[in-house]
């Protein structure tokens, strides 16, 4: 099975415009309001794939029920832990071209009993072979170790980590258990100080990671692991649209990929092909965490698998 982690979830609204012009009034569209935040997003994808989840994360009071609400009408299997923290909201506004700018707030750090209480709730939920997807930003001043102890705590449980975080805690804890990272381009050259990203995949993996996937954007991915394998895929047809859930796609076919499946015996040509096409799928549609089988179907066929040594 697989359990996300969303440890700064957020109301996720969009809104559509004609076009964006920075300075100037608009009137808006609003084509969606989801329980959001980058794991709740994967366990979107997962759902929308009729894949067996869990989605742990973090909300307030004010927001809980309509969390509950948009999780049922969505098919996520969710797991709130009650927080007296006021949920974040993100806004997505995307043009009619599929540009998307985003507006994050922060978010607050989560007292420790709701960290304790997280931590506690994955330890009870997992199994030895499960994957535990940790995904999207951390709250400033939440103390390192909290995340740090949750996933190890779920490793010593005998969950496979899958990592799509940034921030000091990440390199924490590649020091205290190893991981597969999924950092973008530009997050990975942030984390090594390396700007090519197959560099700074090996740099990663030299960094206590088991295996590295670092997305590029229209330059597709590439896949180090600590055997040395290097794995790249690319898709032949550009894809228009709103980015902002593409990766969380891509975090919930490797998480897919894993689950239940011992590192060596991983296939990843077929995984990163998948991954490649989730990723894709999600490109097309308006909102973060929703992605179409049909669209799967037509872009899977279209991916460049390429490897080597």
């Amino acid at each position: 099975m697989i359990l996300t982690l969303t440890p700064n979830p957020a109301l996720d609204i969009t809104y559509a415009v004609p076009r964006l012009h920075v300075g100037e009034s608009h009137r808006v569209a609003v084509t969606g309001t989801h329980a959001g935040g980058k794991g709740l997003n994967v366990a979107g994808v997962l759902a929308c794939m009729s894949v067996e989840h869990v989605a742990v994360a973090p909300v307030g009071e004010q927001h809980r029920d309509f969390f509950v609400e948009d999780a049922a009408q969505r098919g996520l299997r969710l797991r709130l832990v009650d927080s007296p923290v006021r949920t974040r909201r993100s806004v997505a506004v995307v043009s009619a071209d599929g540009q998307a700018t985003v507006l994050n707030e922060q978010g607050s750090a989560q007292p420790q009993a709701v960290w304790d209480a997280m931590t506690d709730m994955i330890a009870g939920s997992v199994r030895p072979g499960d994957v535990l997807a940790v995904s999207g930003s951390v709250p400033p001043d939440t103390p390192e170790d909290s995340l740090v102890v949750l996933c190890t705590t779920a490793a010593k449980a005998g969950a496979e980590l899958v990592i799509d975080g940034r921030g000091h805690w990440v390199g924490e804890l590649l020091s205290r258990t190893s991981a597969l990272v999924k950092p973008n381009a530009s997050e990975a050259a942030l984390q090594t100080g390396l700007d090519d990203p197959t560099e700074a995949a090996h740099a990663l993996v030299e960094s206590g990671a088991w295996a590295a996937l670092v997305s590029r954007g229209s330059d597709g991915l590439v896949l180090v692991t600590k055997s040395g394998r290097v794995v790249e895929a690319r898709s032949r047809t550009a894809t228009e649209g709103n980015a902002t859930g593409a990766g969380d796609a891509l975090t919930a076919a490797i998480a897919c990929g894993l689950d239940g499946t011992p590192r060596d015996d991983v296939d990843w040509p077929s995984v990163l092909r998948t991954g490649s096409a989730w990723a894709a799928a999600a490109v097309r549609q308006n909102v973060a965490g929703v992605i179409d089988r049909l669209d799967v179907d037509a872009l899977i066929v279209d991916v460049e698998i390429t490897e080597r040594a």
